[in-house]
């Protein structure tokens, strides 16, 4: 399949893959609502210390907003600037293994019509922002850092009857460079293109796939991109900084070029760099954090 679709994979790739250094034209709205997506009561703490790192390090934010199946007084005192958004989302049923990371995803993929303002940015709530996103948007983009590996590959090993219609002539889903979505950046308009979509075919790709796999948000992301027409903007490492795969396992200062660090546990650690962004920080290694990130449910209760 992938050698068929090669001709429409060089396309789009050179029309929709952009580096933002690359890009002639620039839009107007800039970043003025950061967003957190927080699902589960164990994830409230590092969605409020996301919440203060955005209220301290991007200023120019209009206002931060949690998304969230929990109550408001969960969260306690909020960072200033900070409103949360209580959702009501469905449970999967009782013998789905990853019924938390499945709401989670529902709960994430609605988040960025929660907030108010034109210049919208989504993180995942273990993502700290060190500094101002300086982004200038156009309708019509999304603005990520982009990761490596097919998203595909999550459908490879199920029954074809199983693999839904809309990915067989997809083109971003079987490319190696894809949106990374723990940082989205877009339009108020665009983000209002992209959730109702992107819900739908999270929901339909999960209902189809079994529970062998922890539920991913990106392999439907990349096939609507494609099904929308949309560019992705690639802003580049900095944005969405993997500080496990970094400097995890050892003692080292957070570059000063980070503008958004990704993960890094034990949240103590952000403490230190709150005193002071020089300090020395001891992170554990990327192992530790993908281990505590994607535990079925049952493996959470252990």
């Amino acid at each position: 399949m992938f050698e068929f679709l090669n001709p429409q994979y060089r396309h789009v790739r050179a029309r929709h893959n952009l580096s933002y250094q690359q890009k002639e034209v620039q839009g107007t709205v800039t970043v003025t609502s950061i967003v957190i997506p927080c699902t589960g009561a164990d994830f409230v703490e590092e969605a409020l210390l996301s919440a203060l790192f955005a209220s301290r390090f991007a200023p120019a934010a209009e206002e931060i907003v949690i998304v969230t199946d929990q109550p408001a007084g969960q969260f306690g005192e909020l960072p200033p600037k900070t409103r949360v958004v209580t959702l009501e989302v469905p449970f999967r049923e009782e013998s789905y293994r990853y019924k938390q990371i499945y709401r989670s995803r529902l709960i994430k993929l609605q988040a960025p019509l929660q907030a108010r303002t034109e210049g919208i940015l989504m993180i995942d709530s273990d993502l700290n922002l060190l500094q101002m996103p300086e982004i200038s948007m156009l309708e019509g983009h999304i603005y990520s850092s982009f990761r490596q590996g097919k998203m595909i590959a999550k459908l490879m090993k199920a029954p074809e009857e199983n693999r839904p219609a809309y990915y067989r002539n997809s083109i971003r889903p079987y490319i190696v460079d894809h949106v990374n979505g723990a940082f989205l950046a877009a339009t108020r308009q665009t983000w209002q293109r992209i959730c109702p979509l992107w819900l739908t075919l999270f929901q339909d790709t999960w209902e189809l796939m079994d529970d062998s796999q922890p539920p991913t948000d990106q392999l439907p992301l990349a096939a609507l991109l494609d099904l929308l027409d949309l560019k992705s903007v690639n802003l580049g490492d900095w944005m969405n900084w993997p500080v496990s795969k970094k400097i995890g396992g050892n003692t080292a200062v957070i570059p000063q070029e980070v503008v958004g660090a990704h993960g890094g546990f034990p949240l103590s650690e952000w403490q230190k760099y709150l005193e002071s962004p020089a300090t020395p920080l001891t992170f554990k290694g990327q192992d530790y954090t993908r281990k505590v990130r994607y535990l079925t449910d049952a493996e959470k209760q252990q």
